[in-house]
């Protein structure tokens, strides 16, 4: 609702600017009347302050739509244990299979033809925690 409310103020202002802007050949031309000057101003910024109102309208919906769309998603919750024997925490992740692996079982899956190895990123969360205590974050 407010969306269209947003829509038809800016309608409605600028065809009110546009009367404003009708009045200034009037103003300026060869047989001038000053007194339309302030007539059109006034009519003019009367028109702007509806068009501005209207696009705030529509800007403040627009923020709040999006402020619900982008609520927080639920992670899946993952555990932070190995991926082969659920026990420890991993240390490393092989890239080529896709596995979190701990310090026991990376000696039994070691493959330095294919596999690709990089450190793990998944923590226990009280770890993760303690850790950013200790940064300051």
């Amino acid at each position: 609702m407010a969306k269209q409310t947003g829509t038809w103020l800016i309608v409605i202002g600028a065809c009110i600017a546009f009367l404003g802007l009708c009045s200034f050949p009037a103003a300026f031309g060869p047989n001038a009347d000053k007194s339309l000057l302030g007539a059109g101003m006034a009519i003019l910024s009367t028109g702007m302050m509806l068009m501005a109102g209207g696009l705030y309208i529509k800007a403040r919906t627009f923020s709040e739509r999006t402020s619900e769309d982008a609520a927080p998603q639920t992670k899946r919750n993952r555990k932070a244990n190995c991926d082969r024997c659920g026990k420890n925490e991993p240390v490393i992740q092989c890239r080529v299979h896709q596995l979190h692996l701990c310090g026991e079982c990376l000696g039994e899956h070691y493959d330095f033809r294919s596999c690709a190895y990089v450190p793990s990123t998944r923590r226990n969360p009280t770890k993760a925690a303690a850790y950013t205590q200790a940064s300051g974050a």
